[in-house]
């Protein structure tokens, strides 16, 4: 990525990408719509991000920032709470994301699928997500909490399937679900799936 042009400028693009990706998805979103929404010429563009894929790669970084570090913030530490108080922040701080950025989200997934650069980005993100979901479903374990039918593993797939972006689109967007319903889904169906196993 190059380093050149003024950090004001290259987060007013970020902002304008954000915008037009989430208006009119990663295939029609070309870099003059976005230096249109911006305010600035390509050349600005191509100054700060080279391609496309360059661009969509820092706003995934930018949006990381913006929205998904300032909502775990916002709520306990999993590290503090029991095993089963983590899983609800954890379900709260996931539902909360995501109804900001699963347009910006959409885009990247596609991007994904053509560019390296952004597959780059994102799996070490995903990895660690899952990460995190394993080490929950071990401490559910630990405390008891997750019975011997379902391990970890499985755990860790229950939950990241029902907060799958995917997901939330199909309830949420398509069928007129609000956040706290959601939310209530999310965390009534796995707490269900591991009392009944």
């Amino acid at each position: 990525m190059s380093s050149g042009g003024r950090p004001q400028t290259r987060l007013q693009i970020l902002e304008a990408a954000r915008a037009v990706f989430e208006e009119i998805g990663y295939y029609d979103a070309g870099l003059g719509a976005v230096a249109k929404k911006a305010g600035v010429s390509r050349q600005a563009i191509y100054l700060h991000f080279p391609s496309k894929a360059e661009l969509l790669t820092a706003l995934h970084l930018h949006i990381f920032a913006t929205d998904v570090a300032p909502a775990i913030e916002r709520h306990p530490s999993v590290d503090a709470l029991s095993a089963l108080d983590a899983l609800d922040a954890m379900i709260a701080v996931d539902v909360e994301v995501v109804a900001k950025v699963w347009r910006v989200h959409e885009a990247l997934q596609m991007a994904r699928r053509q560019h390296p650069e952004v597959e780059e980005t994102l799996r070490p993100r995903e990895d660690e997500r899952y990460g995190e979901l394993l080490d929950l479903g071990h401490r559910l374990e630990g405390e008891g909490s997750l019975p011997r039918s379902i391990l970890a593993g499985s755990f860790a797939d229950l939950l990241w399937g029902l907060m799958n972006v995917g997901t939330y689109r199909s309830l949420v967007i398509e069928r007129g679900w609000s956040l706290d319903q959601y939310r209530r889904w999310v965390r009534d169906t796995i707490r269900l799936q591991i009392s009944a196993a």
